[in-house]
């Protein structure tokens, strides 16, 4: 009789207890709500079904209290995320409907409260906070992964680049394609536009509960190629070429219209010394975009550094020939002229101090007279275009102090 008392008196204290925190999470009183759910913690293993179901229901709503009363926001709001997800799969197991209709509103309602925050952040340039708000969407959603590629996304621009590599990662292991139908409605308490990603069901949900309004359905290209794309830049910008080549070799098969896929497809190949595969990629990019300014640019400094000047000074031809006004042609152009400088001092320093070194002397001059002219003739057309580049500034000034002097 004693162990039936106790057992008795155990289960009606839990049931006590369980009223006494739907109270104080109804009044919003945190603290109070905080200390009960410590207690019932401990008394979890011996509660029913039922009462575990509600412990986990007013705990996510005095989780989103919290965060909402300014109490570590972020951390509370991934345990709101944490405790929804659990009284949700809790119910599917049990298959237990109590508060089925009532965690998925507010599900929608945090869910709708972090996208809105992550869209707002994202338009100030807080990167930073807008991704860790969209991975947080994710998680809390996880059936719209766009929210991850968000998260990326933001990470990227924030230049947060470890984050963003590791959010891209985990779209690859998904395998994310971001193409197909994204469920939207209306929030009747923000009035935007909120996304419930792939998930229908649970945007058709939020319309039959009268938490939003206004359905339709969006059609998204595939966001694969970006992906590949930025995670293969992340690692070659970390010179992780072991690693990166996959993604970059990937965003390239995946989209051989993007100039810049191709471009870190050189870059790769350039940096590894594999001037082979290099050349190999050049001239399929040179077939396919033969007048595209950026890929004859960066060839032509790439043959600058293999000391191959006269197919450097093609390519710039080539650019200028569509566009006269391309700056760094232009002085590239003039870098060309001004390195025969070098060749011809040298010459003159070797000669030896005698009457008849002076008509030589004088043929060398005339030499590097004539190399500073044609350089200047580059450099002052690029200065009327960049006339701020101090640095060619300075150049023509010492040119042209030269030049006035002898």
């Amino acid at each position: 009789m004693s162990m039936f008392l106790l057992t008795c008196s155990s289960s009606f204290a839990q049931k006590n207890e369980l009223k006494d925190l739907e109270k104080a999470v109804k009044k919003n009183n945190i603290t109070e709500a905080s200390a009960l759910i410590n207690q019932l913690e401990n008394q979890l293993s011996n509660a029913t079904d039922d009462q575990k179901a509600a412990y986990y229901f007013y705990k996510a709503q005095n989780e989103i209290n919290l965060a909402n009363n300014a109490v570590d926001v972020a951390s509370n709001r991934s345990k709101a995320i944490e405790t929804i997800n659990q009284l949700i799969k809790f119910e599917n197991e049990t298959k237990s409907k109590k508060y089925s209709t009532d965690i998925a509103e507010i599900k929608n309602s945090l869910l709708s409260q972090l996208v809105d925050e992550a869209i707002g952040n994202s338009k100030n340039k807080d990167f930073k906070t807008s991704s860790r708000l969209f991975e947080q969407a994710y998680k809390l959603n996880t059936t719209d992964t766009l929210y991850l590629f968000y998260a990326a996304s933001d990470a990227a621009n924030g230049k947060d680049f470890d984050y963003a590599e590791s959010k891209y990662k985990d779209l690859v292991k998904l395998n994310f394609d971001g193409k197909g139908n994204t469920y939207v409605a209306t929030s009747q308490i923000t009035g935007k536009v909120q996304s419930f990603g792939a998930d229908k069901k649970a945007r058709d949900l939020a319309i039959k509960n009268g938490t939003h309004t206004k359905p339709e359905t969006e059609f998204n290209k595939s966001v694969k190629p970006e992906i590949y794309y930025n995670l293969g830049l992340i690692l070659l910008n970390k010179q992780n070429y072991s690693e990166g080549e996959q993604y970059v070799l990937k965003a390239y098969d995946l989209d051989k219209n993007n100039i810049n896929a191709l471009m870190n497809v050189l870059m790769l190949y350039y940096n590894t010394n594999r001037l082979y595969k290099y050349e190999e990629f050049a001239k399929k990019g040179l077939e396919q975009f033969p007048d595209n300014e950026v890929l004859l640019y960066n060839l032509a400094v790439i043959q600058l550094g293999n000391n191959e000047n006269e197919k450097a000074k093609s390519l710039f031809n080539k650019i200028l020939a569509n566009n006269p006004n391309h700056f760094e042609s232009l002085r590239g152009l003039g870098n060309i002229e001004l390195q025969k400088d070098a060749e011809i001092t040298n010459k003159i320093n070797a000669l030896p101090n005698t009457n008849a070194s002076i008509k030589k002397r004088n043929e060398l001059m005339q030499e590097k007279k004539d190399v500073y002219k044609n350089t200047l003739s580059f450099y002052k057309e690029a200065q009327k275009i960049n006339s701020k580049d101090q640095g060619l500034n300075d150049l023509i000034t010492q040119l042209e102090k030269f030049l006035g002097n002898n």
